[in-house]
């Protein structure tokens, strides 16, 4: 069973463009990343990853970067997993 998960990501202010473009191939290349791109709003890039090991050790291996500013994960949760409990109750 693989693990999988959405990072928002966040780099530092002084990263310029071409920086930038290497930072996205570099996370292309980095082991359990899935998908990479660059997007507008209140992130910079948004991650997918699909791993069999541990999202918190991709996590772990980005947040070593220089350039992260701040990163939020959002594990993928099947809707089969979730539980009844997770609802408000209805009577």
């Amino acid at each position: 069973m693989t693990l999988r998960a959405y990072f928002l990501l966040n780099v530092l202010d002084d990263v310029d463009q071409p920086e930038f473009v290497k930072i996205l191939r570099e996370l292309e290349r980095t082991p359990g990343v899935e998908f990479v791109d660059s997007v507008s709003g209140a992130y910079d890039m948004v991650v997918i990853v699909d791993t069999s090991t541990s999202i918190e050790s991709v996590v772990a291996n980005i947040k070593e970067k220089a350039w992260v500013k701040s990163i939020e994960v959002l594990r993928i949760v099947s809707i089969f997993e979730r539980s009844s409990g997770m609802r408000g109750s209805r009577t």
